[in-house]
């Protein structure tokens, strides 16, 4: 009968930093995780409230990874701080936050590109240094306050807001797919907290197809770009928050980890640029094929993938094919749930696209 949910409080506005300012008040010792051109991007606006603090920097360098958080943990460890402060993008966060659990602190977050929604959820998603994917560490809670700069993210290069639709695009599609699944296995019924969040997942869909197109080529800071940012920050990471962890991911997520095992992969492609053409492979693995027309013509706008030919390089893909497609069907999303995927129409569906 028990059931608990909490969420972080989070900041919007073109200039946050005032807010921040205000928050960080009761905090004295702050350790700041970030990556290089994460921290260059707010380094003149961070630097003048932490005047009367004490505060380590210690920078992100490309994994969110084990052996990178103990590596962060070692450099600090005759030091002591109540507040770790998460500043970058997915990966630059999701080790900041498993730091902050090791060390049984508070943390901030400040997403300074929108391209997950790592900042408000209670997860982390942790990778072999190798690039490829390792396993998922849950928290008991999301980062406790979240200050997200509109004009920080504005000025980050367009491909991350453009990659962070992909990704919150996904949540309704594979929150629907699990919450259906659940449903079908107990008489229709299921938690509240999971249909709240399967409700909530419809505004990461509607979100994205109403407003994606004027966001992303808006010159300025205008209604659809906050509209946008906040589905991708905020919307998907109360939806993740929310439901159970079977309902978090399903095909277009595990398509994903999958292809992680291709070197050139995230060289060259984004999480959520890859997960937008793992929402197709799902779409036609569901027999939705109604739905995947549908999201043609968006994705055209977009220029988001739609071939398997336009996120991998065919000869590595070849070389690899066997591993990645187990990899696919061996992923976490989808590795416990009786739908009818295997390798062969798994293959078939990847090379019809």
């Amino acid at each position: 009968m028990f059931e608990n949910f909490s969420f972080t409080s989070y900041f919007i506005d073109k200039n946050i930093w005032k807010y921040l300012k205000n928050e960080i008040l009761p905090y004295n010792n702050i350790l700041i995780i970030t990556g290089e051109n994460s921290f260059n991007s707010i380094r003149e606006k961070l630097f003048p409230l932490l005047e009367e603090k004490k505060y380590s920097i210690e920078k992100y360098h490309g994994e969110c990874s084990y052996e990178h958080v103990d590596e962060i943990l070692k450099n600090t460890l005759n030091k002591k701080f109540d507040l770790v402060l998460g500043i970058g993008g997915g990966k630059a966060i999701d080790t900041a936050k498993i730091t902050a659990f090791k060390l049984g602190i508070d943390i901030f977050s400040i997403p300074t590109i929108s391209s997950t929604c790592s900042a408000t959820s209670a997860l982390s998603v942790v990778y072999n240094n190798d690039g490829s994917f390792k396993e998922f560490f849950d928290f008991p809670s999301p980062p406790k306050k979240t200050f997200i700069d509109l004009e920080t993210i504005k000025s980050a290069p367009e491909k991350y807001i453009w990659a962070g639709m992909g990704d919150t695009l996904a949540k309704f599609y594979e929150v629907r797919m699990k919450y259906e699944y659940v449903s079908s296995k107990n008489n229709g019924k299921t938690t509240y907290p999971n249909s709240l969040g399967k409700e909530i997942s419809h505004l990461c869909k509607t979100v994205i197809l109403e407003n994606g197109v004027s966001a992303y080529f808006a010159e300025d800071i205008n209604e659809e770009f906050k509209k946008v940012v906040l589905a991708i920050i905020v919307n998907t990471g109360m939806v993740s928050n929310l439901v159970e962890e079977f309902l978090n991911g399903a095909i277009a997520h595990s398509v994903f980890y999958g292809l992680t095992l291709l070197p050139s992969l995230e060289k060259e492609h984004l999480h959520g640029e890859v997960v937008a053409f793992g929402i197709l492979v799902q779409l036609l693995l569901e027999g939705k094929k109604e739905e995947y027309k549908q999201l043609l013509p968006f994705y055209k706008k977009l220029s988001f993938p739609t071939k398997l030919s336009e996120v991998v390089k065919k000869d590595e893909f070849e070389k690899l094919e066997d591993k990645v497609l187990w990899a696919i069907l061996a992923g976490p999303d989808i590795i416990d749930m009786e739908f009818n995927i295997n390798k062969e129409n798994l293959k078939e569906t990847l090379f019809s696209l």
